[in-house]
């Protein structure tokens, strides 16, 4: 299904971690969070350090970005500039790593939009192009993540409005199972030619747990095949587990169930 497995890194772990993910073949998706951006912003001599010894071992990443209280769609213009205002940081970090994707949330929260998806709509649009248009100087896609949304028509209109092949979605399937309100089937027909990234991790359906597939209710299966059925071919693959005990487990289990190829 993908030769490539990426792995929930959080950046100050990436040193760390880095060996390990190399010994076992698998890629960090490197998250940055806002203390992490103001740190480098301040010294960032480490990147091209770090950026360099993944080129060394032959190793790709992707990128996944801060928010925790940001809002792209916000109709506060200062909350929506500090947002851009994170999101261009870690774009100018992207110059130096040049990841596979780089996935952002969504910003929307159905109740926060009086449940008419056309205001999210009204404010989304204009504030992703620019950044779509960045992604693609950069040779990179922005993969927008599903979170609260319990329908995938949204995200459609969205993707469908900015055009552009540098910008898709980034299916989280443990966020479906908590939130959506539509079959599986239903939401990956709707954004097949969309899909540029996955998350994978499970969960019982009632916390975002981030388990190794198999621990807890998400039909894999199901999952593994659609994908194939619709021919989906995504650009990254990340296993989301915050577990990191539980990595070498969690990378058998891809291997045994024919996602990972080698």
């Amino acid at each position: 299904m993908f030769r490539q497995l990426f792995i929930h890194t959080p950046y100050n772990f990436f040193d760390e971690a880095l060996p390990e993910l190399a010994g076992l073949g698998l890629a960090p998706e490197i998250y940055f969070k806002a203390p992490d951006l103001d740190r480098l912003a301040a010294d960032g001599s480490r990147l091209k350090e770090q950026a360099a010894q993944l080129r060394e071992r032959g190793m790709v990443c992707s990128f996944h970005g801060p928010f925790l209280n940001l809002s792209p769609a916000s109709y506060d213009a200062r909350i929506a500039a500090v947002t851009r205002e994170r999101f261009e940081q870690l774009f100018e970090i992207a110059e130096l790593f040049r990841p596979r994707a780089i996935i952002l949330h969504s910003g929307y929260e159905r109740w926060n939009y009086n449940l008419n998806i056309n205001l999210w709509l009204e404010k989304s649009i204009p504030f992703w192009r620019p950044l779509a248009v960045r992604a693609a100087e950069l040779g990179t896609v922005l993969a927008i993540e599903n979170i609260f949304e319990t329908t995938a028509g949204g995200l459609r209109l969205l993707f469908d409005e900015i055009a552009s092949p540098a910008f898709g979605g980034c299916f989280d399937i443990g966020h479906w199972n908590l939130f959506a309100e539509m079959d599986m089937s239903e939401w990956l027909a709707l954004l097949k030619d969309h899909i540029v990234a996955f998350h994978l991790h499970d969960n019982r359906g009632a916390f975002d747990d981030h388990l190794v597939p198999g621990d807890g209710l998400i039909d894999f299966a199901a999952f593994k095949m659609l994908v194939e059925t619709w021919k989906i071919a995504a650009r990254v693959h990340t296993f989301e587990l915050h577990q990191r005990t539980e990595l070498e487990r969690g990378v058998a289990w891809f291997r045994a169930h024919g996602f990972l190829e080698r």
